[in-house]
């Protein structure tokens, strides 16, 4: 899948920088976790524009990202 030009634009209007084949946009973003309840985490992410977007995560998938990030570094893989 590919962002479309509305989706293109609206990323790029909100900070990012797309790729040329429009497959992946990247941003630098201030991201906060914070404890929702018992399953889950709210991430809210603060865009360049100064748009905030949040969103719940399930605190074990969470949990297992950061794990794996981190061991993939220990371990020289990244």
């Amino acid at each position: 899948m590919k962002f479309d030009e509305k989706e293109r634009a609206l990323l790029t209007d909100a900070g990012f920088v797309v790729a040329d084949n429009n497959r992946a946009a990247y941003v630098k973003a201030t991201i906060v976790v914070a404890a929702h309840d018992d399953e889950s985490f709210w991430l809210t992410l603060s865009l360049p524009n100064e748009t905030r977007i949040a969103c719940s995560v399930p605190r074990d998938q969470m949990t297992l990202a950061i794990r794996g990030g981190f061991a993939s570094r220990q371990s020289g893989l990244q």
